[in-house]
C-alpha cells in the first residue's frame, strides 16, 4: 500500500527549478517552505512545518495514527518503528529502512514514502501475512510492542525480500518485548526466511502461504532534483541546503547552527522532542546534499560520504570482500553500533563528531584499527584530512566540516572487533577495541599491527608501545604478556572511570573490571591469530565472542480440552494492526500534561516558580498543588503522599511530583517543564538511601515493620544441636517493571464536575476512589468514571502507581475545563515510580553430612521506599515463600523487617516478593552445598518436601503437593545426568569457556485476598444470540478477555466468535480488586462462570420446549429422521426474548468471594476461612544449560526445558506464553537489570540507555514448555491454576547452572570452591567471580 501514488509525490516539489539559499531567504521560491512527503499512499503536503516536530509527534498527534507507540523516546525500545523508502543519492536507488519515529525529524522526511503499520494492514481491508501469523502464533501479550515489531518485520522484507534465518534474528536488535520472551516474535520472523529451520517452515504452513520476495520494495525512477529549503518554527530555523558550497555559506550566515543528518543524538540526550533541546537556534540538514552523498573507491581506497548513515558504510564494506580481505569483520563491527533502526537514520560523521566530547563510539575504534582517514572543509570546500589517530580537539579545527572517510582496502592481513556491554545489543560498551595484524607467513612472525581502544583511554586511541611489542615478534605468550604490559603503560594514566556505574552502594562501578577488559580482548585476538595464521589449532566456535544465533522454534507440549483450546487473544489481530487504543491513543482533542519531579530525595520546598513555563509557547498552564480542588492525598494510606508536593512542604524521595506542566503539544510541555524553578532548603540532608542507613537510622515503615514466621525458640535449639552451622549474608537488588506502555492517563471532564478517566491501570476502582477524594467527589465518586481497554503492560505498579499520574491528569483537566493526557517516559517512569522490593539477608543454617538441613533462621530487612504501598503484604509474601519446597528439618523461621528510605516507593511488581525469596532459599542451599562439596541438586533432593510431608512452617498444608515429581520429571524428559556428563567433559576440554546445567523446583502461594469480590456482568443479545461480557479484570497481556470469553461460550454453549469482551469500566461492573497475583483471570472466569449458570437457568425451560417440539417433528416427519432434536443457541435465545413473543431477563451478573484465607469475615466481621494468607499452591520445575565466556563473563543459555502445574489449563497457548516470559523475565532480573541509586537517592539507569532489560539475544536459544498432562485441580476454576507469576523464579536455574560453570573456572585458575555472586549476575560480577588473572593467560 505504500508504494501507491509513489510518482505523483515528486510533481512540483522535485521538478521544480533549483533553489538556493539566498534565493529562499529572499523570498523568491513559491515551494521552498512546503514539506512534502507520502504517508501509507497518500500525498501529504504541510506548508511551513514545524521543524521542532517530530515524525512520532506528527503521525500520532496530527495524522491520528496512535498504531505507532510513544513509550521511551530514545529509540531503544521500538515501540514506535514505522517503515520508510527514500531515494538513496549514494547508492543511486530507492532503499526501504526501519526507522524510529521518535527521533526523526518530521522536516527530514521530505520526498520520503512512509509506512506505518496501519498502512501494513487492517483486519477490515485485510491483515498482512506478519500481522495473521504474529497474532496467531501468539506473538503478542500487552501488544503494546506489537505494532513496532509488525514494521520491523516489513521493512525487513522491504529491504530483502526473503531474509536469512539470521538476518530475522539480527533484526531484533531494536526491539524490547516485555512480555512475550520473544520465541514466538522471532520465530514468526523466520518463517519468511529463505533458509528457515524445519519447525519455521512447519509455522509457516498453519498459515496461508507467502512468498517475502513478493514484498521486497521494486525500484522506481529516480526523483528529479532535489531543491534547498527552509522550515521556521519558534526559535529553530531548519534549513535544507543541496550543495556543499551552501552549506558552507550557511554556516558563516548563520550562528549556533548544528549539523543534523538522523538526529539519532537526540535519544542520547534525552531531549525526545526538540530537534537540538533549544541549544541551537539553526539546524543544517546534510541529507540532500550530493557532494556528500557517495560511495566510491579510487586509488586502492573506500571513500564514504558524511551525508551516509551508518548502515551506508556497513554495506558499502561488506560489498567489497574481493578488495578488503577483513570486509565481514570490518562491517560487523560497525553493525554493532547502536541498533538497525538508529544504524538506518544516524549519519557516521555525527558519530565521530560526538566521540570529540566523550560519546562511548564503537565507531571510531574500528576505524582507528583500519586506517581510516577522515576529510573535512571549513570556509570553503578545499578538503583537508587526518588520520583517525589524530581526529580530536586541538588537531581538528572546531568549525570543521566533515566530508568523507577514507578505508585503505587491504587484502592482507587479520582484523577483530571486541566489545562487552550490559547486554548484547542496544547497550553501551564497557569498553571495545579493534584489532589488525598482518602477519609474515613463512616466519609467523608479526610484520604490521593496529591495537585501538575505546570507553577506556581519554576518547579512542591507539595503543602504539603495544602495536611495537607485537611487530616482529611471534604470537605467543611471552609477547602477549608483554603487549597487554605495553598497553597498560600508554593507557591507564587517562583512565576514564565510568561514573553512570558508580552508587552509593559500589563506588568503584564497574571500573576494576573495565580495567581488566583490554587484557582478554588481547588474548582473544592472539588465539583467533593463531588459529588464522595456521600457528595453532583449536576449535573455533570457542573462540571470539559469542555470537546471538536464530532461536529455535519452542517444543510445547500441551492438552487441549473442548471449549478451552488454545486461542489467540480476541484483539490479536487489533494488536498486530494498531487498531486497540491505549490510555494515550484516546482519540479527543487535548492538551498534554508533563510532571515536574524533585531531584532530591529530602529537603523543604521553599518556592516553586512556574512564571517562565508559563511564559513558555504553548503553555495553558501549570499545575501545583494550590490548583487541587479536593485532598492532596494519592497513596494507599490517607495522607501519606500527597498529589504534589505543596510549598513548605517536605520531600521526601527524589521523583516526588511537584507540578504538572499543561501545553498544546507533548513537546511545549516537557521543554516548559525544564522552566519550573523548584527551591529547597537543606536538599538531601539526612537522606535515607540505603538498606543500611535505614538499619543504623532504625528507620521502618510503621505499618509493615516486622514480619514473623515460624518458631523462633525452637530454630535456635535445633540450630544449637546441629552437626554443622555456616552463616552467610547476601543483598538482593530491585527491578524496574519496564511496561512498554509506561504510566499513562487521559482525564476528560463531564457534566456534573464528574470526570472520565482512561487509563493504563490494573485498579480501576482503587484509582477512581482516590481520584474523586482528590477532586472533592468523595461521597459522589460515581461520577468519576475510569475507563481501561488494556494496559501495555503493566506487571504490578500500575495498581497503585498509577495514581498519582491519574490525580494530576484529573485536576489539570478539572481546572482547565478539557481533556488532558499525561504519558511519563522512560526516564521519568524509573525516576518516580519505583519498583521491585531490595533485601539484605542473612541466614544461619545448621545440617548434617549427609546434606540434611537440621534448621535453619533467616532474618531480612526489606526496601519499602517512601511510603507503606503494597510493603506489608510483600514481606509476607517474601517470608512465606523462603521456605519454598524445602523441609529445612521441620525447624525454619524468619524474620522481615520493614525498612522505610528515601527512594521512590517500592511497590508490586511480577511474582510479588517470591523471586527474593528464591534468591534466598537458593543461597542457602548452594552455600550448603559448596560447604560440603556437592552438587546443589543433591542438597536439593535430600531436602525436598513430598506430599506426605509438605506441611509449611506456619502449619499450612500444602495441598495437592508434586513438586517432587515434576523435578524427578523434568530431570529425566531434559537428560539431566548425560548432560551433566556432557558439561563435565566440556568444561575438562575448555579452558576459557564453560558450561553447567542445573535444575531448580518451584513451589509459590496464591491468595485470593488481592481479586476476591471481583464481578463479571454477562449480557444475551436476543436478536442474534451475541453475548457482552463485562468483568472486573484489566487486560494487561495476560489473556484475560480470551479466558473469560472461553469460559463463557463453554458454559453457555455459543460460538466463541459470538462472544465480546469490553474495556473495563467502573460504571459497568462496580467493586473491582485489583488486577494482580497472577488470579484476576481465574476469578472473573468463575465470576462470569456463575452469572451463565444463571442465565442457563432462565433459557432452560425454552430449551427443553423446543427440544421437545423438534423431538414432535422428526417422529411425524420421516424426511427429518436422523436430526437432532437439540436446538440451536440462536434458537433459545430467540425464544426467550424477542419484541413480539417472550421477554425473559437475558442479563446476569455473578461475582466470586471465596472464603478460604484469613482475611475473610461473617457479616459481624468474625474470621470464617483458614487461618493463612494463601489459598493454595502452584508448583514446577526447570532444567537450564549456560555457556560462560570466562575472559568476559558474558552468559548464554543454551537450552531451557520448563515443566509447569496449571491443573486443566483454559487456554494452553495463553497459558505457554505466561510461562515463556515470565521465564525470561527472570533472566532479566537474575541476570541483567540492575537498578543503581547516588547519595541523592537518583537512579542513575533511567530509561533504555542506562536499564537493559534482556532482548532476543538474551533467551535461551533451546526452550522447551510442558503442562502436566490429566491433572485437574479439585478446588480451581474449572480445574485450572493460575500461571502469569510463578514461572518467573524458574529462571533460577540458569543461576544455578552459571554457578557451576564458574566453579568449573575457578577450579582451573586455582580459586577457593566457596566464592559469592551477587545479583544480578552482571558480566562485571561473572567474570569477577571466575577469579581469572591476566598472568594465566598462556598462548
Amino acid at each position: 500500500m505504500a508504494d501507491a501514488g509513489c510518482t505523483s509525490c515528486f510533481g512540483g516539489v522535485f521538478g521544480a527549478p533549483r533553489a538556493s539559499v539566498s534565493d529562499i531567504e529572499a523570498g523568491k521560491t513559491s515551494v521552498d517552505h512546503v514539506l512534502s512527503f507520502t504517508l501509507n499512499g497518500q500525498k501529504v503536503e504541510i506548508p511551513r512545518p514545524d521543524p521542532r516536530v517530530t515524525l512520532l509527534e506528527y503521525l500520532r498527534d496530527t495524522a491520528l495514527l496512535t498504531g505507532t507507540k510513544r513509550s521511551c523516546l530514545q529509540g531503544g525500545c521500538g515501540a514506535c518503528l514505522v517503515a520508510i523508502q527514500r531515494y538513496d543519492q549514494a547508492a543511486q536507488k530507492w532503499v526501504a529502512k526501519s526507522v524510529n519515529s521518535c527521533l526523526k525529524p518530521l522536516a527530514s522526511c521530505d520526498g520520503a514514502m512512509i509506512t506505518t503499520v496501519e498502512g501494513v494492514g487492517t483486519e477490515r481491508k485485510g491483515c498482512h501475512a506478519i500481522q495473521e501469523r504474529i497474532a496467531g502464533n501468539h506473538g503478542m501479550q500487552c501488544g503494546f510492542c506489537t505494532p513496532g515489531m509488525v514494521m520491523n518485520m516489513y521493512a525487513l522484507m522491504k529491504e530483502n525480500g526473503k531474509p536469512t534465518a539470521q538476518q530475522c534474528m539480527d533484526s531484533f536488535d531494536g526491539n524490547i518485548c516485555r512480555c512475550t520472551g520473544y520465541r514466538n516474535l522471532v520465530n514468526v520472523a523466520e518463517s519468511f526466511a529463505k533458509d528457515a529451520s524445519p519447525a519455521c517452515q512447519d509455522l509457516a504452513s498453519k498459515f496461508t502461504a507467502f512468498d517475502a520476495d513478493s514484498e521486497k520494495l521494486q525500484q522506481m525512477p529516480a526523483p528529479t532534483q532535489q531543491i534547498s529549503k527552509v522550515f521556521k518554527g519558534g526559535d529553530i530555523t531548519w534549513y535544507a541546503p543541496t550543495t556543499l558550497q551552501e552549506v558552507i555559506d550557511l554556516r558563516q550566515k548563520v550562528q549556533r547552527a548544528a549539523l543534523i543528518l538522523g538526529d539519532t543524538a537526540k535519544g542520547m540526550r534525552q531531549a525526545a522532542y526538540e530537534t537540538f533541546g533549544g541549544k541551537q537556534s539553526n539546524v543544517i540538514y546534510l541529507g540532500f546534499v550530493d557532494e556528500l552523498n557517495f560511495v566510491e573507491e579510487s586509488h586502492g581506497e573506500l571513500h564514504v560520504g558524511a551525508g551516509c548513515r551508518i548502515q551506508d558504510l556497513c554495506d558499502a564494506v561488506r560489498m567489497r570482500k574481493d578488495k578488503l580481505v577483513y570486509a565481514d569483520e570490518l562491517g560487523d563491527a560497525f553493525c554493532k553500533i547502536a541498533q538497525r533502526h538508529v544504524r538506518s537514520e544516524a549519519g557516521w560523521a555525527g558519530n565521530l563528531m560526538l566521540t570529540r566530547v566523550g560519546f562511548p563510539s564503537d565507531l571510531v575504534p574500528a576505524l582507528l584499527a583500519a586506517d581510516a582517514v577522515v576529510h573535512y572543509v571549513t570556509t570553503s570546500p578545499q578538503e583537508s584530512q587526518v588520520k583517525m589517530a589524530d581526529f580530536k580537539q586541538g588537531h581538528v579545527p572546531a568549525n570543521a566540516l566533515l566530508t568523507k572517510v577514507s578505508i585503505p582496502l587491504k587484502n592482507t592481513g587479520m582484523y577483530r572487533y571486541y566489545r562487552v556491554g550490559g547486554r548484547k545489543w542496544l547497550a553501551i560498551a564497557f569498553v571495545n577495541a579493534a584489532f589488525w595484524i598482518d602477519v609474515d607467513p613463512s616466519t609467523k612472525k608479526v610484520k604490521d599491527a593496529r591495537l585501538a581502544f575505546g570507553v577506556y583511554a581519554q576518547g579512542p586511541k591507539r595503543s602504539e608501545s603495544a602495536e611495537q611489542c607485537l611487530i616482529g615478534s611471534s604470537l605467543d605468550t611471552e609477547t602477549l604478556q608483554k603487549t597487554i604490559a605495553a598497553m597498560h603503560k600508554d593507557l591507564d594514566d587517562e583512565f576514564q572511570a565510568g561514573s553512570q556505574f558508580v552508587t552509593v552502594d559500589n563506588p568503584k562501578g564497574k571500573d576494576e573490571y573495565r580495567k581488566t577488559l583490554p587484557d582478554s580482548f588481547l588474548f582473544k585476538f592472539f588465539q583467533e591469530a593463531q588459529l588464522f595464521y595456521g600457528i595453532k589449532a583449536c576449535d573455533p566456535d570457542r573462540l571470539g565472542t559469542m555470537r546471538p544465533v536464530p532461536l529455535k522454534r519452542g517444543v510445547l507440549k500441551f492438552q487441549e480440552l473442548a471449549g478451552r483450546e488454545d486461542k489467540a487473544q480476541l484483539s490479536a489481530k487489533g494488536l498486530t494492526t494498531g487498531q486497540v487504543r491505549y490510555a494515550d491513543d484516546t482519540q479527543v482533542p487535548s492538551y498534554y500534561g508533563y510532571l515536574v519531579l524533585s531531584t532530591c530525595a529530602t529537603g523543604k520546598v521553599k518556592k516553586i516558580d512556574t512564571s517562565k513555563a508559563e511564559a513558555c509557547e504553548g503553555v495553558k498552564a501549570v499545575i501545583t498543588a494550590k490548583d487541587i480542588p479536593g485532598a492532596n492525598s494519592a497513596g494507599f494510606v490517607p495522607g501519606e503522599e500527597p498529589l504534589f508536593c505543596p510549598e513548605g512542604g517536605d520531600i521526601f524521595t527524589a521523583g516526588q511530583q511537584l507540578a504538572l506542566v499543561v501545553a498544546t503539544s507533548y513537546r511545549a510541555a516537557k521543554r516548559a517543564a525544564a522552566e519550573v524553578k523548584v527551591d529547597v532548603e537543606n536538599a538531601n540532608v539526612g537522606a535515607v538511601v540505603t538498606i543500611d542507613e535505614a538499619i543504623a537510622a532504625d528507620s521502618k515503615l510503621a505499618g509493615a515493620a516486622l514480619v514473623s514466621v515460624g518458631d523462633k525458640e525452637a530454630v535456635e535449639a535445633a540450630l544449637k544441636s546441629s552437626e554443622n552451622v555456616i552463616e552467610g549474608s547476601t543483598y538482593i537488588i530491585g527491578q524496574h517493571a519496564f511496561p512498554m506502555e509506561k504510566q499513562s492517563m487521559c482525564a476528560i471532564p463531564e457534566e456534573r464536575n464528574g470526570m472520565t478517566l482512561v487509563a493504563s491501570t490494573q485498579a480501576p476502582d482503587f484509582t477512581r476512589a482516590v481520584v474523586a477524594g482528590i477532586l472533592g467527589l468523595h461521597g459522589k465518586g460515581s461520577l468519576l468514571t475510569v475507563k481501561c481497554e488494556r494496559a501495555g503492560g503493566a506487571f504490578g505498579p500500575k495498581n497503585s502507581r498509577c495514581v498519582p499520574v491519574a490525580g494530576a491528569a484529573a485536576v489539570a483537566a478539572h481546572v482547565l475545563d478539557f481533556p488532558v493526557k499525561v504519558a511519563m517516559d522512560a526516564g521519568q517512569e524509573h525516576t518516580a515510580i519505583g519498583g521491585r522490593h531490595s533485601f539484605k539477608v542473612s541466614y544461619k543454617v545448621g545440617y548434617k553430612r549427609d546434606g540434611s538441613i537440621q534448621a535453619c533462621k533467616v532474618e531480612a530487612w526489606g526496601n519499602g521506599g517512601c511510603t507503606h504501598d503494597f510493603s506489608g503484604f510483600l514481606f509476607l509474601e517474601y517470608a512465606e515463600a523462603v521456605p519454598s519446597v524445602y523441609g529445612w528439618g521441620g525447624k525454619f523461621c524468619i524474620d522481615v523487617h520493614g525498612m522505610k528510605l528515601n527512594l521512590p516507593s517500592n511497590t508490586a511488581v511480577r511474582s510479588f516478593g517470591n523471586p527474593q525469596g528464591m534468591f534466598t532459599t537458593e543461597a542457602i542451599i548452594e552455600h550448603v552445598a559448596s560447604a560440603l562439596g556437592k552438587p546443589a541438586e543433591e542438597i536439593r533432593e535430600k531436602n525436598m518436601l513430598t506430599k506426605s510431608t509438605a506441611i509449611t512452617p506456619w502449619k499450612q498444608t500444602m495441598e495437592f503437593f508434586n513438586a517432587d515429581m515434576l523435578y524427578e520429571k523434568v530431570k529425566a524428559d531434559a537428560k539431566y545426568n548425560a548432560r551433566v556428563a556432557e558439561v563435565e567433559a566440556f568444561n575438562a576440554a575448555n579452558r576459557w569457556r564453560k558450561r553447567g546445567v542445573s535444575v531448580v523446583p518451584l513451589c509459590y502461594g496464591h491468595s485470593y485476598v488481592y481479586a476476591a469480590g471481583t464481578g463479571a456482568l454477562v449480557n444475551i443479545h436476543g436478536s442474534d444470540g451475541s453475548v457482552t461480557v463485562h468483568h472486573g479484570g484489566c487486560e494487561i497481556g495476560q489473556g484475560i478477555h480470551i479466558k473469560v470469553a472461553q469460559v463463557v461460550a463453554l458454559t453457555l454453549g455459543c460460538d466463541l466468535d459470538a462472544v465480546k469482551v469490553p474495556a473495563t469500566n467502573t460504571d459497568v461492573v462496580p467493586n473491582m480488586r485489583f488486577t494482580g497475583g497472577s488470579i484476576t483471570s481465574e476469578v472473573c472466569c468463575e465470576a462470569a462462570r456463575r452469572a451463565c449458570l444463571e442465565l442457563n437457568a432462565t433459557l432452560e425451560p425454552h430449551r427443553k420446549f423446543l427440544r421437545e417440539k423438534k423431538k414432535k417433528e422428526i417422529a411425524e416427519d420421516p424426511s427429518k429422521s436422523g436430526q437432532s432434536p437439540e436446538p440451536t443457541w440462536a434458537e433459545v435465545v430467540a425464544a426467550a426474548n424477542s419484541v413480539l413473543a417472550h421477554q425473559e431477563k437475558l442479563s446476569a451478573t455473578g461475582i466470586f468471594a471465596p472464603t478460604n484465607n484469613k482475611y475473610t469475615t461473617d457479616v459481624q466481621g468474625n474470621p470464617n476461612g483458614k487461618p493463612f494468607h494463601g489459598d493454595y499452591f502452584t508448583f514446577g520445575a526447570a532444567c537450564s544449560e549456560v555457556e560462560l565466556d570466562v575472559l568476559t563473563g558474558e552468559t548464554q543459555v543454551l537450552r531451557s526445558d520448563v515443566l509447569f502445574d496449571v491443573g486443566q489449563s483454559l487456554n494452553p497457548g495463553v497459558d505457554i506464553a505466561q510461562i515463556e516470559g515470565a521465564f525470561v523475565w527472570g533472566i532479566g532480573y537474575y541476570m541483567y537489570e540492575e537498578p543503581l541509586f547516588d547519595k541523592r537517592g537518583i537512579d542513575r539507569t533511567q530509561g533504555v540507555w542506562e536499564y537493559k532489560p534482556p532482548m532476543a539475544a538474551e533467551v535461551p536459544r533451546e526452550l522447551s514448555v510442558e503442562l502436566l498432562r490429566d491433572n485437574p485441580f479439585q478446588k480451581g476454576i474449572l480445574g485450572s491454576k493460575a500461571v502469569g507469576e510463578p514461572p518467573f523464579m524458574l529462571a533460577y536455574s540458569v543461576v544455578g547452572a552459571l554457578k557451576k560453570a564458574i566453579a568449573s573456572a575457578r577450579k582451573d585458575a586455582g580459586a577457593p570452591a566457596t566464592f559469592s555472586l551477587p545479583m544480578p549476575c552482571t558480566v562485571d560480577a561473572v567474570q569477577r567471580a571466575c577469579a581469572t588473572k591476566t598472568s594465566q593467560m598462556t598462548c
